[in-house]
């Protein structure tokens, strides 16, 4: 929803709360095919143009790879194009723009090219651009599709904060743009990008029967509440835990910030499967380890933070959840982000206080297989 078309005589922070609850119980999303996306004109620059550069350059072409182009392909799943973040539908509503000094170089991630006609010469400094296409979507998400857009933004530059330690680089978001600069304290070969997964599921995804090892349910609660230095997450969300044979771990929601807590001890995870959009043939959500319910409070974002404030809740949610996949695949499970939710029911089972709106769930759990996939890694990067 366009905030300006809500009301003529709202101000702007009316309209970013109309928009935002818009986007709750009650909203209207019809199916239909996403467009397709064309590529940007012009002459192609490799990435791995920028190692010649310099070291920096080339810790830079290694970031921009490894989180904003295809890593695999799989062929059995509905969306095969997969990277180091989620999207929905796989419609990439996130596009990345490499600025040097007062020059600007799209990225083509399908050819891990930049379009330009020389290559930027990184001099220690760069900054990321993450550009909104929420035109990639399809039409009947009508404005809800710039909820699913602002969380991918959340997802992207959270991965791009998350990644840039382990090659040598700091990475700060502040709203739309990630800054990168070199930072020699950092950097861990021996630590690759965490291979992450929504789940295995040809016919249907649902997590392996047997029990969870704890060891991955605290990765999850320690990305909740360590994340990353630069990481647009905020410290304003509310996390809910529903957790189902972990072992070791009673059944039950647990509060999850400053550490784990039961709260309500009981079949939590259970419940969640008739507040869940799709049927269990398409995603068992019961068979899940942990469902991790995100809520935040959109009146309180914006009188903090203006209009823009529903927007940044929404990227800090994005974020928090990439840090939380990227632990699940640390850890061997698959992680997968869903809004297709009943928003209102779900708040009542998370415990969600009254001014909170739902923002993102995640269910996790091990898959009960690897799948067939292509690795569409480059060699010079395993």
């Amino acid at each position: 929803m366009n905030p300006d078309d809500v009301n003529p005589d709202a101000t702007p922070r009316d309209a970013a709360l109309a928009a935002a609850y818009a986007h709750g119980p009650g909203r209207l999303v019809e199916p239909g095919a996403s467009p397709r996306a064309g590529s940007t004109p012009g002459p192609r620059v490799p990435l791995t143009a920028l190692a010649a550069h310099s070291r920096f350059g080339a810790a830079l072409a290694h970031l921009l790879t490894d989180v904003a182009t295809p890593l695999r392909w799989e062929p059995w799943n509905q969306y095969n194009d997969h990277r180091a973040h989620p999207s929905a539908r796989a419609a990439v509503t996130v596009d990345l723009v490499l600025a040097v000094g007062s020059r600007r170089w799209p990225l083509d991630p399908v050819r891990r090219a930049l379009v330009g006609d020389e290559p930027p010469a990184p001099d220690g400094a760069a900054r990321v651009e993450l550009v909104r296409r929420r035109d990639r979507l399809s039409p009947g998400y009508r404005e809800f599709g710039d909820v699913l857009t602002e969380l991918e933004v959340g997802h992207v530059a959270a991965a791009l904060v998350e990644h840039a330690a382990r090659l040598g680089l700091r990475a700060r978001a502040t709203g739309t743009t990630v800054t990168v600069t070199s930072d020699r304290e950092t950097g861990d070969p021996a630590a690759p990008l965490p291979r992450r997964s929504s789940g295995v599921g040809p016919r249907g995804i649902a997590a392996d029967p047997r029990p969870l090892p704890a060891s991955a349910l605290h990765a999850v609660v320690e990305a909740v509440n360590d994340p990353p230095a630069g990481s647009p997450v905020r410290d304003d969300l509310r996390h809910r835990l529903a957790v189902r044979n972990v072992a070791g771990v009673e059944d039950g929601w647990y509060a999850v910030s400053g550490g784990l807590r039961l709260v309500e001890p009981g079949p939590a995870v259970a419940r969640l499967q008739p507040v869940f959009g799709h049927p269990p043939g398409t995603l068992h959500v019961a068979s899940v380890n942990l469902a991790l319910v995100t809520t935040g409070d959109p009146a309180a974002a914006v009188a903090a933070d203006g209009p823009d404030g529903y927007r940044a809740l929404l990227r800090a949610a994005g974020a928090t959840a990439q840090h939380v996949c990227a632990a699940a695949a640390g850890a061997g499970a698959f992680c997968r982000p869903a809004r297709s939710t009943d928003d209102g029911p779900l708040e009542a089972l998370a415990g969600a206080p009254a001014s909170h709106a739902l923002l993102y769930l995640l269910v996790a759990g091990r898959s009960r297989g690897t799948g067939f996939t292509y690795d569409l890694t480059p060699l010079e990067t395993r």
